[in-house]
């Protein structure tokens, strides 16, 4: 269902107010990875969750912007991992955060295994998941991924990198090239909501 201008704040006051509220959430950093007909990739991504309290059915749930080349992956291999990463491990994250798998191999420099199900999985991490789509929404400017998770391994314990650690460890070229990335899939999100 999408929502109509009507139905969205307009007052700059309120705008802000909202941002606020968000800016207290401080998500964990996950690394999505995916691969399809000899193509792998991966992206950095907050919005993940567990989506089934039934730990005999395990489900994720994910949404990625349709725009990334992992949404690509994911959407035609119907499978994906979720990496969960350690709080020093910030270069790491900054491998996936700043340009696209179209271009270059993410990937091509990490220990990196591959069972029979396809899905890359990085060794080192604190924790992967890996995961089978049941279902997709596509919405204009996000695709949400239902999943089982089939299987699943803590690789060392240790804290969670969260958003406020990664964007603390930043250069402030990283940075701007992060908001320049996040200001463009902005755009095309909205010119993709109007398109609807």
């Amino acid at each position: 269902m999408d929502a109509s201008s009507n139905d969205r704040p307009q007052q700059p006051d309120v705008l802000e107010q909202i941002a606020r509220v968000f800016s207290h959430l401080d998500r964990e950093i996950w690394i999505v990875t995916s691969a399809h007909d000899q193509r792998r990739g991966g992206l950095v991504a907050t919005w993940v969750s567990q989506a089934s309290i039934d730990e005999q059915n395990p489900q994720a749930a994910i949404a990625l912007a349709p725009n990334h080349f992992t949404a690509e992956l994911v959407s035609r291999s119907g499978t994906f991992g979720l990496h969960l990463l350690r709080r020093e491990q910030t270069a790491l994250a900054w491998n996936f955060a700043l340009d696209s798998g179209r271009t270059r191999d993410k990937l091509e420099h990490l220990s990196v295994s591959q069972g029979s199900d396809g899905v890359p999985r990085i060794d080192d991490c604190l924790g992967w998941l890996i995961c089978r789509v049941t279902e997709t929404f596509k919405l204009p400017d996000r695709w949400y991924f239902w999943a089982a998770v089939v299987d699943g391994r803590i690789v060392q314990e240790g804290e969670v990198l969260r958003q406020s650690d990664f964007l603390a460890s930043g250069t402030p070229q990283q940075l701007a090239r992060l908001g320049q990335n996040l200001q463009h899939d902005i755009e095309i999100g909205r010119r993709l909501r109007h398109q609807s």
